[in-house]
């Protein structure tokens, strides 16, 4: 199969302004203020090639240059190393509705922007009918573009744009255009150039689209390729890292699921609406530990978790109660427990003693996201409380593997034998 794109050792500067210098008056009575620049970094010697006919995802956190690099695939930029060639007619997809004209009609502008990808009028006219029902506009047909919604000029742009007869499509952020149904109809043309060979590169931060349409997926970090491989494969490691919470500044690591310690709470300097209690016994400090009992600020969906509550005894006092709860980042209550629903009996020891007293998770399986937990020290009747911080800890939970709702079932799928006759008996999509 030939080669429809190839990247070689491309790397993209550019050079901010420290000064605002946009009249000419300023540029003379401040010569020197032209120097003055920082220098961005944001494509760094990447190199790779596109088959012919394949559909390929490129992913990354934002400013990693994605949108960068599609622009010089375009030929909108020229890279200040490396080249770009490509074999095939392009049509990049990257600022819909650019060119259109706010005073003309919706019919108008297909006409003018048609024209622009190099369609005939008598083409543009065997389509326009097609074009504005996809866009889903035909009650605004005559109507000026101006009158029109942002999200359907951007239908409208779309449905104008795919029009192109290319061989390479570029395509940046176009799932953000229109509601659930039109995004279908997205989703059907892009199965279309699929059929028809086309080759289709898509920058999104729309992981699910990479899994369901790519056959690659490349991921960028900082200007860099951090990863080329199957969708699958791409979309994980870039859910490690942004799950980890790291800054994007190094690799996920292959391995394990801690990469840094929790940021020390300041416990007094909480808020009253955060902590109250009469404080006979108050918590000193509480450690989130991985199954090594190393702090921890990020873990896998299957991880264990050991929540360490270290206390003070100011006033001895009966019975205590020791209890945690755990809740998603919009305040959501996950779970909670304390040592009274344990069976398990705290007494107090005397004032002036410090201790510790752990819950231990063996598995969270919680779903990907930021999580907070929740410490407390209560009476035995659960009345009184000496301290209660809540949802002041906080950690983040990625996973491999995506699931829908608050828990990561780790379940698995079997089909019968009935089913997989079925599946052998399909036709061969060749």
């Amino acid at each position: 199969m030939s080669t429809a794109i190839s990247v070689k050792g491309v790397t993209k500067r550019f050079r901010i302004p420290l000064d605002k210098s946009s009249t000419l008056k300023h540029r003379i009575t401040h010569l020197r203020s032209a120097s003055r620049y920082n220098e961005l970094l944001a494509v760094n010697d990447v190199s790779f090639d596109i088959e012919e006919g394949s559909f390929v995802g490129i992913i990354g956190h934002n400013g990693s240059g994605k949108s960068t690099l599609l622009k010089m695939l375009a030929g909108i930029y020229r890279p200040n190393r490396g080249s770009v060639t490509s074999n095939g007619l392009i049509s990049p997809f990257l600022e819909l509705g650019v060119g259109f004209n706010p005073e003309l009609t919706a019919v108008e502008n297909i006409y003018v922007n048609g024209s622009i990808l190099g369609l005939t009028r008598a083409q543009l006219k065997e389509r326009v009918d097609s074009i504005i029902d996809f866009a889903e506009v035909r009650h605004r047909a005559n109507d000026k573009l101006k009158n029109f919604s942002s999200g359907m000029q951007v239908r409208l742009a779309f449905s104008v744009a795919i029009q192109a007869e290319a061989s390479i499509l570029l395509m940046d952020e176009v799932l953000a255009v229109g509601d659930a149904s039109f995004q279908e109809k997205c989703f059907e043309v892009f199965a279309r150039y699929k059929r028809e060979g086309k080759t289709v590169v898509l920058v999104t931060h729309d992981l699910g689209s990479i899994e369901n349409h790519c056959d690659r997926a490349i991921l960028l970090h900082h200007g860099k390729v951090e990863m080329d491989a199957a969708p699958g494969e791409v979309v994980s490691r870039y859910k490690k890292m942004v799950g980890q919470g790291l800054p994007l500044e190094d690799s996920a690591p292959e391995t394990g699921a801690t990469t840094s310690a929790p940021a020390p709470v300041d416990l007094g300097s909480l808020p009253s609406e955060t902590r109250w209690g009469t404080r006979e016994v108050e918590i000193t400090h509480v450690e989130l530990l991985d199954r090594e009992g190393v702090p921890s600020a990020t873990l896998d969906s299957d991880a264990s978790l050991r929540i360490a509550i270290h206390f003070l005894v100011n006033s001895q006092v009966p019975e205590l109660v020791f209890g945690m709860a755990i809740h998603r980042s919009d305040g959501m209550h996950i779970c909670g427990d304390n040592t009274k629903l344990g069976r398990m009996e705290v007494l107090c020891p005397p004032a002036g003693t410090a201790g510790t007293v752990t819950y231990t998770i063996p598995g969270l399986h919680l779903t990907a996201g930021r999580y907070l937990v929740s410490a407390s020290i209560y009476d035995g009747s659960l009345a009184h409380p000496y301290d209660h911080i809540n949802q002041a800890f906080p950690f983040r939970v990625y996973q491999e593997r995506d699931s829908a709702g608050l828990l990561a079932l780790q379940g698995k799928w079997e089909t019968d034998d009935a089913v997989q006759a079925a599946r052998l008996s399909l036709p061969d999509p060749a």
